[in-house]
């Protein structure tokens, strides 16, 4: 049979776990956000712009990375949810300095 002071330190390591997890999934929708006005920003610019423009390659480079930086934001989304925790509205220093 487990000790109660093994019971207590699977609790207080398995609370800091969905804490960082909840960071984690707060992160991820702030990241997301952002990227989702950065995503069309670009989009609108490379429309307006055409292709032969001095500007539009670097516009090109940077609706690249906003997609890379999107599959890892959905990858941190994906790690919360293994843990079973539900997005939900937070403070992001309310997670961290409880």
């Amino acid at each position: 049979m487990r000790s109660a002071r093994a019971y207590h330190a699977d609790v207080e390591r398995n609370t800091k776990t969905d804490r960082a997890t909840a960071v984690v999934a707060a992160a991820a929708h702030e990241f997301n956000d952002e990227l989702t006005v950065i995503l069309n920003a670009v989009a609108q610019s490379l429309e307006a712009l055409p292709s032969a423009h001095p500007l539009y390659r670097g516009l090109i480079d940077a609706q690249c990375a906003a997609h890379r930086c999107a599959l890892r934001a959905e990858g941190m989304l994906c790690f919360s949810a293994r843990r079973g925790l539900r997005p939900a509205p937070s403070c992001v220093e309310a997670l961290l300095w409880p």
